[in-house]
């Protein structure tokens, strides 16, 4: 959904305090003609969310989602590749056999 940043912060608020976002803090993950990922950071409040914006038949929906990721973290994230069922089943593997406690793994 190519919109300038300024219009779509007239319409996406901080889900924590209701402040409207700045548009030097959000970034831009993803966009096409229909759909913008974004990712907000509150300069009032500290709150970071990820933000689902599309175009629908009945007009703008968004949907946003908080999360702990700094902007950086949520390119990362964003760009990084996918994880293979491969990954999930060798990891699902690990845990079921695994004894030990929470924190040996972090």
């Amino acid at each position: 959904m190519k919109m300038p940043l300024e219009n779509l912060q007239a319409i996406i608020r901080c889900p924590v305090c209701n402040k409207k976002y700045r548009p030097t803090k959000m970034l831009v993950l993803d966009e096409d003609e229909k759909r913008t990922t974004l990712h907000l950071s509150c300069t009032d409040c500290g709150a970071s969310s990820m933000v689902f914006v599309s175009l629908g038949q009945f007009g703008v929906v968004s949907l946003g989602i908080l999360t702990d990721l700094e902007q950086s973290e949520a390119r990362k994230v964003f760009f990084g590749q996918a994880v293979t069922s491969d990954q999930v089943i060798e990891a699902h593997q690990f845990l079921k056999q695994y004894t030990g406690g929470v924190e040996a793994l972090i």
